[in-house]
């Protein structure tokens, strides 16, 4: 009795080091397995599909009625500048509040003497287009509001933005994955070693920026994937 209680206890110890050293080896097998991380870039130039352009304007003078009739005036003239001379919608155009500053408020040393006038108005008109060739003809013609007495405040560069990023996402996703595809072939190639299955892969942040300080209506938009491959 005592010999098959030994028997089976030497079994049972030997199935539990079986055990431990199948259960090692894959986890060895594992831990020994090899991976690379790749990256690949995806870039496309588009052109802009709107624009914000902010154009403001200012006065001054003593009696604060006349300051706001000459802030009106030149209201008017603006907005027959971008819609009877270029043709933009009236609709694509928000006219902003006037902001007037009494310069009487300010504080100032004593020895420093009063502004020559006393009340400084600006207001702008906001125009929100689609129509991006538009803008730069319109640009150049902004001496046209100066021969109509209009003081420009200081120059507001229109704004260009790409708003159909949705529509190219999944492509260029696509060829950013293709590319790190390639660059991870040519690794495993260069390092004599096979390439197996995918194993992890993370999308990048989609970036969108100007082409260069001339052409801010044309825009380049990149997007970096990360993929991680087995190796054999």
């Amino acid at each position: 009795m005592k010999n098959m209680f030994l028997s089976a206890l030497l079994l049972a110890a030997g199935l539990g080091l079986s055990g431990f050293f199948i259960g090692k080896g894959i986890a060895d097998r594992d831990r020994g397995s090899r991976a690379i991380s790749v990256k690949g870039l995806a870039e496309r130039q588009v052109p802009a599909t709107l624009a914000i352009w902010s154009i403001g304007y200012q006065g001054s003078g003593d009696d604060l009625v006349q300051l706001n009739d000459k802030l009106k005036s030149d209201t008017q003239s603006v907005l027959d500048f971008l819609t009877k001379k270029h043709g933009f919608d009236l609709a694509d155009i928000a006219v902003q509040p006037p902001s007037f500053t009494d310069t009487q408020l300010i504080e100032r040393e004593v020895d420093v003497p009063p502004p020559a006038t006393r009340y400084i108005g600006y207001q702008s008109v906001l125009l929100r287009t689609v129509r991006i060739d538009a803008i730069k003809s319109t640009q150049a013609d902004m001496s046209e509001l100066i021969q109509k007495e209009v003081m420009l405040g200081t120059r507001s560069a229109p704004r260009f933005s790409f708003e159909e990023l949705n529509e190219i996402k999944p492509a260029m996703i696509q060829e950013a994955t293709k590319n790190a595809r390639i660059a991870a072939e040519q690794f495993s190639k260069d390092s004599q070693t096979s390439l197996g299955k995918l194993r992890n892969a993370s999308q990048g942040w989609f970036q969108v920026e100007d082409r260069d300080e001339a052409t801010p209506e044309q825009k380049v938009v990149r997007v970096i994937v990360e993929v991680e491959y087995e190796v054999d």
